[in-house]
């Protein structure tokens, strides 16, 4: 005989599997609604420095959106001598916000005297959705009495870079440097070592076909301060020019004995600091006091040490340097200053100058001024009689061509400044 189960018991079992019923459906719905709630919240939006050439200051963050951003800055060996010029960092889960971006504390200091500003109205900050293509931002607010620059944009990308300039790393230079090294008429060496143990390059160019006594030699160097970013893509359109196959490459490199040091500061450049050595002493400073004899000079300023030892070596080979140019940046100004003060060298000065103004983008704020050292490379005329020129391409509008230069425009120069250089020398 089969048993009934209680009709009371079914009915409990019933309500029992109704009620664990009920339960998953509030639950998973509860979940669904969650996902629906976390799908329409966007992420907070992140500030990221952990890449090469990055650096940042304090964050205020304001609100969801808006964020007061501190300049680091970074000082001398002396601990004086604040220099807040370089800037440049990430912003994560940006798309389609309205952000507000101030950058503020960039007052610092100048040859040891407070209260220099890097930045002014002029001095637009660049942007990319990439970290590779390069743009100025639209519009920027520029409180005078603050001293502050506010940012305002609604990127259409997930990530923003954000930077004083257009960045230019050592592993920027490392592609480039590669893809010199396989031209034939190119040689690639390692000079030396920076502070932190990164190379100091020198790169030769010329036809090994034509000797070498028969020709001019010519020196370029860059990025003696690691924010001049701008000196390296002149450099990289330099190289590309030299080592190419146009016509008007084949003809310099067949009178001329190009030597370019790209990368003064490498560790600057890699650790996103503005002008001194890891050590703290400015790599365009004390030209004058590094003896190559003493080694304190190798262990406090090895990037001034070893250049200094590779210009010499050159001087004295028999085959000295017609003209050696030190490119920089500045905001504003754009000029060349020199040391040379014997009539052969000020004519080639004012050759030099008068053929950048007439064929170039180069676009003066003032006549070359000579008898101008400061421990630059300037004071190798002193010591060994080099014309050497010390160059500032400002980062700020430039009258000739309306407008801030962008990255085609350096690399444009680049060109244009060796052939110009090659015209001096062999007029």
């Amino acid at each position: 005989m089969r048993h009934l189960a209680d009709p009371f018991q079914r009915r409990g079992a019933h309500l029992l599997g109704g009620t664990c019923l009920l339960a998953l459906t509030l639950a998973s719905l509860s979940a669904r609604s969650a996902a629906v709630l976390a799908q329409q919240a966007p992420d907070p939006v992140r500030i990221n420095t952990n890449f090469e050439g990055a650096s940042l200051g304090i964050v205020e963050k304001l609100d969801d959106t808006r964020f007061r951003l501190h300049v680091p800055g970074q000082y001398d060996e002396r601990g004086h001598n604040r220099q807040c010029t370089w800037y440049f960092f990430r912003m994560d889960h940006v798309r389609n916000r309205d952000l507000t971006l101030t950058l503020t504390d960039v007052v610092g200091e100048y040859n040891d005297k407070p209260g220099a500003v890097a930045m002014n109205a002029d001095t637009v900050p660049v942007y990319s959705s990439d970290g590779k293509h390069w743009r100025h931002f639209p519009e920027m607010e520029w409180d005078n009495e603050r001293k502050e620059a506010t940012l305002k944009i609604k990127p259409d990308s997930e990530s923003l870079w954000v930077a004083h300039i257009p960045p230019y790393t050592p592993r920027d230079l490392a592609a480039l440097l590669a893809d010199v090294d396989r031209s034939p008429h190119a040689r690639v060496e390692v000079i030396g070592k920076s502070v932190q143990g990164r190379d100091l390059n020198l790169v030769t160019v010329t036809d090994p076909d034509v000797p070498d006594a028969q020709k001019k030699t010519l020196w370029l160097q860059s990025r003696q301060h690691a924010w001049e970013a701008g000196t390296s893509y002149v450099m990289e359109g330099a190289l590309r020019f030299l080592t190419s196959d146009e016509a008007g490459a084949r003809e310099l490199r067949r009178k001329v004995v190009f030597k370019l040091m790209p990368m003064g500061d490498p560790d600057g450049c890699a650790s996103g600091k503005v002008r001194f050595n890891a050590n703290g002493f400015d790599v365009n400073r004390h030209w004058d006091e590094v003896d190559l004899r003493r080694k304190e000079f190798l262990e406090r300023m090895p990037e001034i040490w070893y250049q200094k030892k590779a210009i010499l070596a050159q001087a004295d080979s028999g085959r000295p340097i017609d003209l050696l140019v030190n490119m920089h940046n500045t905001e504003t100004g754009e000029y060349v200053d020199t040391l040379a003060d014997d009539p052969a060298s000020r004519a080639l000065v004012t050759r030099f100058f008068d053929r950048l103004v007439e064929h170039t983008i180069f676009d003066p704020s003032k006549p070359p001024t000579f008898a101008a050292g400061g421990g630059t490379t300037n004071v190798l005329y002193a010591e060994k009689k080099i014309p050497v020129v010390l160059m500032e391409l400002r980062i700020g509008t430039t009258k000739k061509i309306g407008r801030r230069p962008t990255v085609e425009d350096r690399l444009k120069f680049g060109r244009q400044i060796v052939e110009q250089m090659a015209a001096s020398v062999l007029q």
